[in-house]
């Protein structure tokens, strides 16, 4: 019922659903808050931990480990574009200033396309519950672990502590990656919990799929 409540609030509210709505850019506890309060991030954080369950035996570590090490590698690069284009802001002209912003805005959305599709695939998986061969499941979540490290990414040369803020989102999205498994280990038990889960990723989908329509 409180899953469910939730979900509907963010139906209802999806200016708050985005993955950027967080409560300042200073340091630890920002970064750990930050794929919490984006429910984008948070549903495909949940969804990587009950894949890994679904699956079972060694994926159900080796699936989001690999989520978290691909996302640190895309927010590695984004940064650095980031930082890139800060150093260079100085020396440029403003015709292109503009062009450089344009292009942001183009890879911004990208990154916000890529961590929607991500949350519609793996709400759809835990709906169907078909379990894909262990790689062909790695390469799909390193794949949407790199959308989410990049979004993070863009930021942290923007926060107060950048290692700490880097660190907190990394707690954070392997907390949640826990916090997954945990609800897939216990709602696969019956076929009732079953049943919920499957509807739970169901909803994941739909979110997904709503949010990319008002996108």
């Amino acid at each position: 019922m409180k899953l469910i409540s939730y979900l509907t609030f963010l139906l209802l509210f999806p200016s708050v659903s985005q993955a950027h709505t967080f409560t300042g850019m200073v340091g630890f506890y920002d970064g750990i808050s930050h794929p919490v309060l984006g429910a984008d991030h948070f549903l495909a954080m949940i969804s990587v931990g009950i894949v890994s369950v679904q699956i079972g035996g060694r994926a159900v570590w080796t699936v989001p480990a690999t989520f978290v090490l691909i996302m640190l590698v895309g927010g590695i690069i984004s940064m650095f574009v980031e930082l890139n284009q800060i150093l260079n802001s100085d020396a440029i002209n403003l015709s292109d200033i503009n062009q450089k912003y344009n292009i942001a805005d183009f890879l911004n959305i990208i990154i916000e396309f890529g961590i929607l599709i991500s949350v519609i695939i793996l709400g759809l998986s835990i709906a169907i519950e078909k379990k894909l061969p262990v790689f062909l499941t790695i390469i799909f979540v390193g794949i949407f672990g790199f959308f989410h490290g990049s979004a993070h990414g863009l930021e942290i040369p923007w926060a107060a502590s950048p290692a700490l803020f880097a660190l907190g989102f990394a707690t954070g999205t392997a907390t949640l990656h826990l916090f997954g498994v945990m609800i897939g280990y216990f709602l696969m038990q019956t076929r009732v919990t079953l049943m919920i889960l499957r509807l739970s990723g169901l909803s994941f989908a739909c979110f997904g799929i709503y949010s990319l329509c008002i996108f």
